[in-house]
């Protein structure tokens, strides 16, 4: 990647997570993922205690929420601009003093598959093993509609950070790979896109605010709160 290229990507970037914030702990990928680890038990707990939730489900979707949020903007950046994507399959969890994921910890490795399998590959055993701590199942929409509702939403950042290009046509093309298409709305704007998720991450559950893209956009509260 030259210069210029490097200068762009960053500058288009600002306002994702693209990189691990004073992380306390690295962990392997498949290690954070695999529930005997007692990494991922301890994520759906802390969601689960600050959402005052009184079963599993909700904060094991709010863990797949983080995850695919680090997962596209890892990704979509590089498909939206023509750049290698970045491998998945080596990555690290970046994990604060108390075991939260914080971000993802890559190498300069580069993948050689589409843009959905090297996602779908990378969230894969984070769903299995979210099953088996009593969340949905591991195809459940309650997880993969994180991962294409969030879609929408990394390129609205980009193109308010300058990234150029049709962002939409990028969104259409990266919902159609998912063979999901039916968790995301999309539209297009003068200034880019406006998306609608299908699928709620449960995020407003844990006084987190509203996403942009919220399902739950017409419900009273939620105009009254909506982030931006």
């Amino acid at each position: 990647m030259d210069d210029s290229t490097a200068r762009l990507l960053a500058r288009c970037t600002r306002s994702l997570a693209r990189a691990p914030e004073q992380p306390a702990k690295l962990v392997p990928w498949p290690e954070f993922c695999r529930p005997l680890s007692g990494l991922l038990s301890c994520n759906v707990r802390e969601w689960q205690r600050l959402g005052g939730f009184h079963h599993h489900r909700a904060a094991t979707v709010l863990v797949a929420f983080r995850a695919s949020w680090l997962a596209l903007c890892a990704t979509v950046p590089e498909h939206h601009l023509g750049l290698p994507i970045p491998s998945l399959t080596t990555a690290h969890a970046a994990l604060d003093d108390r075991g939260m994921l914080l971000g993802l910890a890559l190498d300069s490795r580069s993948t050689q598959h589409a843009w959905w399998a090297t996602v779908s590959e990378f969230l894969s055993p984070l769903t299995e093993g979210l099953a088996s701590l009593d969340g949905p199942p591991p195809g459940s929409d309650q997880y993969w509609g994180n991962a294409v509702g969030l879609i929408g939403e990394v390129l609205r950042r980009m193109a308010i950070d300058g990234a150029g290009g049709n962002v939409f046509d990028t969104a259409v093309e990266l919902r159609g790979a998912t063979g999901r298409e039916d968790l995301l709305d999309l539209s297009a704007t003068p200034r880019g896109l406006h998306s609608r998720r299908r699928t709620c991450c449960q995020l407003w559950r844990a006084n987190a605010g509203y996403c942009t893209e919220c399902v739950l956009h017409n419900a009273p509260r939620s105009r009254r709160n909506q982030r931006g």
